[in-house]
């Protein structure tokens, strides 16, 4: 009697091969954009934490048994920026975080207000 094993492709497996791979450059540098004379290349900052568990299936004439899988993790992708590449020069364009540069307004004025109130006393 011959037994038959069945190959058991795991979905999660996919993604683990996906983000364990260090050097797969394309999860922090997306691809080209071709626009007039220049590429552009975004760029961001990627931080994943990814956990899972496995399944297993053992089907033969007397027992069935089946085991199940699972997996859970946290992707936060945040864009820093861009390159823009001519053939004469490449520069990097900054994303401006426009919650930073309130904050650091608000900070400012607040200070200023602070002195010229004490100035006045």
């Amino acid at each position: 009697m011959s037994e038959k094993h069945a190959i058991y492709h795991s979905p999660i497996r996919s993604i683990f091969d996906k983000f364990s791979r260090a050097k797969d450059a394309s999860l922090v540098y997306g691809e080209p954009i071709e626009l007039e004379n220049k590429r552009v290349l975004p760029v961001a900052k990627v931080n994943y934490y990814v956990g899972g568990g496995g399944g297993y299936s053992d089907a033969n004439e007397k027992t069935s048994a089946a085991q199940g899988e699972g997996g859970g993790g946290h992707f936060a992708i945040k864009p820093v920026g861009v390159f823009e590449i001519t053939s004469e020069k490449v520069k990097f364009k900054p994303v401006i975080n426009i919650y930073f540069i309130l904050t650091v307004f608000s900070m400012v004025t607040l200070g200023l207000g602070f002195l010229l109130k004490r100035s006045r006393k």
